[in-house]
């Protein structure tokens, strides 16, 4: 009891100094970490929106100038010949080519259907236009700056863009809230020979304005608007008006002028100020991303508030201090349950432990504790019946393996005196010319040989098929040809390696059991080696009496002998052989109907290699 309560003591005052208070100084040193980290991990998955934002735009961009750039130099500027020919004040003619131009137009752009419109303007003032008219006037689209730019840089892509919330760009259809691209080139006279086109102008829709107004975007993202290279807002989402007042603050703190001919343009980073209040909002501390767009000079600015960037943690924070805190008071109420009802459980099936090392197994412990420990003790106990069961099964069996040596040293005395003998009398029936009797001594000279081979037990199937010719030789005739043997064996399976007598047991059986009570009729013998599913099949087939599926399980199975009884011992035997060389890789059946047939099949595996490893020698 002492020990216990010095147990209890040392773990109530190790569970305060290693988890108590270490995990109260953790927790509230990580609290200001962790904050941080979310603050800069919220920010990191703005930029990741934004990132998904501008590869969006900057592929739309890409796709805009080869769309162009296909459109002006496709079989060999076609399209360009042709639209200097709709600039005439023929009207037939106008039409005509104009139509051929449409056509050319829908095949170049079958692929892509983002193209709302395209403008081809005329330097005498005319202009073609393809898919859909522009609503903007030509003065209005000349005066752009991206118009300018592509003028002052014949053949080259400039982009440009419209706010459909602010400019409809097509005279029909198009939705409000849409980001349009303009990609425009002005031909110089090496594409347009005519030198008629002053610029050619396709406009692309973009998904621009479908991700940044996505609701899970949305909220990740804040008040996001895209600025040009100026600095000018040239696209708003769902207008808040948060992004323009926190550039605004920027451009005060900067010293810019909102009439500067340069603008104002931030830079990349991120920015924390005040938004000052103003009629439809509070002040409000925020948080500004800004990240540049790639091939377009534009950038892409985020405004959240800088308390939502936190205010889940914050709140989880405190719950989880909360939640800490009763976990402390019911862990110290759970200490005390676990010492009394697991921790001396435990230490009593030590002690068990501890005297089935020293050789106890007659050790019994008295289930207490928990389910979970009760169970665990009556495997214990389980367990030390079954070892000492083992043992006493282990014993046993090498009892049983001693006799069995015995038995086969017994059957080994003499036998090359035996085989000497049997040489002798072949021999002299050779010399008298008794040929009959020399045969008879030749075939069970084999028999023996094969029996007393000691080096291995192992040889192939084609010395196992000759020793079961002499077999069926002596046996024929003891049974005045009663009985008739034919094989079906595959040429492949001759050299594989098997153990030593499996066949002649199993025939043996066959005639002697089979073959007894036919009177007159003729037994029929059928023997098969082959390969069947990769497994070498060794099957014996006769025609003779049968037997009862009873005396087929009791032959499967084995059963205790009497020292006389000696009925299908040797099928046993086989059986018990292949079972000891090849375990459960082997199979063994017999199937019969009384006063019809017998079959038995054995599989073996049939990789010579395999048989090698488990002792035979090729």
């Amino acid at each position: 009891m002492k020990k216990h309560r010095s147990l209890q003591k040392v773990y109530y005052l190790s569970f305060a100094w290693m988890v108590v208070i270490p995990i109260f100084l953790v927790f509230v040193i990580s609290v200001s970490i962790v904050r941080y980290m979310m603050q800069n991990s919220a920010i990191s998955a703005i930029r990741s929106r934004q990132n998904t934002v501008a590869s969006s735009l900057t592929e739309s961009v890409r796709d805009a100038s080869l769309q162009l750039s296909h459109f002006v130099y496709v079989n060999n500027n076609e399209m360009m010949e042709t639209a200097s020919l709709t600039d005439t004040s023929d009207v037939k003619t106008r039409h005509t080519y104009t139509s051929r131009l449409d056509q050319l137009f829908q095949v170049a752009m079958a692929p892509k259907q983002t193209v709302i419109s395209g403008m081809i303007y005329m330097k005498d003032g005319r202009y073609t236009y393809l898919k859909q008219e522009l609503a903007i006037p030509k003065e209005e689209v000349a005066a752009s700056g991206w118009y300018q730019r592509a003028q002052q840089t014949p053949n080259t892509v400039t982009i440009g863009c419209y706010d459909t919330s602010d400019t409809k760009v097509t005279l029909t259809g198009g939705r409000r809230g849409e980001l349009v691209l303009a990609a425009a080139l002005s031909p110089d006279i090496g594409i347009d020979r005519s030198g008629k086109i002053d610029m050619i102008v396709l406009f692309f829709r973009t998904r621009v304005s479908a991700l940044l107004n996505d609701k899970a975007q949305k909220e990740g993202l804040g008040d996001t608007v895209i600025l040009d290279e100026k600095g000018t807002v040239i696209f708003q989402a769902e207008e808040e008006g948060k992004a323009e007042r926190f550039l605004e603050v920027l451009k005060s703190e900067a010293g810019s002028q909102s009439n500067s001919e340069s603008g104002f343009s931030p830079e990349i980073g991120v920015y924390q100020k005040w938004i000052p209040k103003t009629q439809e909002n509070s002040a409000k501390n925020c948080t500004c991303v800004i990240s540049q767009i790639p091939e377009t000079g534009w950038k892409i600015a985020s405004c959240v508030s800088t308390h939502s960037l936190t205010y889940s943690f914050n709140r989880v924070a405190i719950l989880m201090l909360a939640v800490i805190g009763a976990l402390f008071l019911l862990y110290a109420a759970f200490s005390r349950f676990f010492l009394q009802n697991i921790i001396r459980p435990v230490h009593t099936m030590v002690e068990g432990l501890y005297q089935v090392e020293e050789g106890n197994l007659e050790t019994h412990i008295d289930p207490a504790g928990q389910a979970e420990i009760r169970e665990m003790i009556h495997s214990f106990n389980r367990t030390v019946r079954r070892l000492k069961v083992s043992v006493e099964e282990r014993e046993v069996a090498q009892e049983k393996k001693l006799e069995a040596e015995i038995r086969a040293l017994q059957s080994q005395i003499n036998p090359h005196f035996l085989v000497n003998t049997l040489n002798s009398i072949r021999f002299m029936a050779q010399v008298s010319k008794f040929e009959g009797i020399r045969r008879m001594a030749e075939a069970l000279i084999q028999i023996l040989t094969c029996s007393f081979r000691s080096n291995s037990s192992f040889y192939t199937v084609r010395e196992e098929l000759n020793v079961l010719d002499s077999y069926l030789y002596l046996m024929k005739i003891r049974y005045s040809d009663g009985f008739e043997v034919f094989y079906q064996v595959e040429e492949a399976c001759m050299d594989i390696l098997i153990p030593r007598l499996i066949l002649q047991p199993v025939v043996e059986n066959s005639i002697v059991h089979g073959f007894a009570d036919m009177g007159e009729d003729i037994g029929r013998l059928e023997i098969r080696v082959g390969m069947e599913e990769g497994s070498l099949l060794l099957e014996v087939w006769d025609n003779g009496a049968g037997m009862e599926p009873g005396e087929i399980a009791k032959i499967l199975q084995g059963k205790d002998r009497r020292p006389d009884d000696n009925y299908s011992i040797g099928i046993e035997n086989v059986f018990s052989r292949l079972a000891l060389h090849f375990k459960e890789q082997c199979r063994m059946e017999m199937e019969s109907k009384p006063g019809s047939y017998t079959r038995t099949r054995i599989l073996i595996p049939g990789n010579r290699a395999d048989c090698v490893e488990r002792g035979g020698k090729p």
